[in-house]
């Protein structure tokens, strides 16, 4: 996967996420439980992960960038992406 796509699943994933924590405010305004509450509170710490995976990758925008070129050039040359990924992407992807 290169790190654009990774970029674009990331921020996939967040969406659906902020849907889903959408749906557990509705269901804790309407209905203040316990169980509402604990869902709600769930769905915000799946939310906060997801956007730190998206904020690690804007603040290694460079490395990203020259993994990127990296697949590129690989690509023109050999006509396979890199083999090499750098500390930034592997770190962003566990």
């Amino acid at each position: 996967m290169t790190d654009w796509d990774l970029m674009t699943a990331y921020i996939h994933n967040a969406m659906h996420v902020v849907e889903k924590a959408h749906v557990a405010s509705r269901q804790l305004r309407e209905d203040a439980n316990p169980e509402t509450f604990d869902n709600f509170r769930a769905q915000l710490q799946r939310l906060t992960e997801h956007l730190t995976e998206i904020q690690a990758v804007l603040n290694n925008q460079e490395a990203f960038a020259h993994d990127e070129m990296a697949d590129w050039l690989g690509k023109a040359f050999t006509g396979q992406p890199s083999r090499t990924q750098s500390k930034t992407t592997s770190s962003a992807e566990g």
